[in-house]
């Protein structure tokens, strides 16, 4: 069995605090990993909490944000939020995506190919107000 590819850490994992092996080890976690998928397949790369809780419907909303906070910990995923002014009541303005360190970590590791989910994802039959959720600017990709 193959072990994976934890070193040598990158000068951006390093900073970022990404331990390799704690953030593939957070993905033992079957919820955890389907977040991840959720993420890496959304048409933006950002999903909001919102759109999260439609894609995971056996994920309890309190559970979700348990999910996502262990998530940030290891340094796998940053949440994300854009100005509230302008916005529709009910829209989301708070998202969540993969750090660059995790990307990395993945693409070392043939783990979570972006291309595979997102052919996944659009196949997920949606309602108007996910479709609307989607369709909601997500602010730039790094504040």
């Amino acid at each position: 069995m193959s072990r994976p590819d934890a070193t040598p850490l990158t000068p951006a994992e390093s900073s970022a605090g990404l331990d390799p092996i704690a953030a593939l080890s957070a993905l033992d976690d079957t919820t955890r990993a389907n977040i991840i998928g959720t993420i890496v397949g959304h048409p933006k790369g950002a999903p909001s909490k919102k759109e999260l809780e439609y894609y995971n419907p056996s994920i309890a909303a309190s559970t979700l944000t348990d999910h996502l906070i262990r998530l940030e910990e290891v340094g796998l995923i940053e949440a994300i939020e854009r100005d509230r002014e302008g916005l529709e009541r009910g829209h989301p303005y708070r998202f969540f995506q993969l750090t660059d360190a995790a990307r990395e970590l993945f693409d070392r590791n043939n783990l979570f190919e972006p291309d595979a989910y997102r052919e996944l994802f659009a196949e997920v039959e949606k309602t108007d107000e996910i479709e609307a959720a989607e369709e909601v600017e997500r602010p730039n990709r790094r504040n």
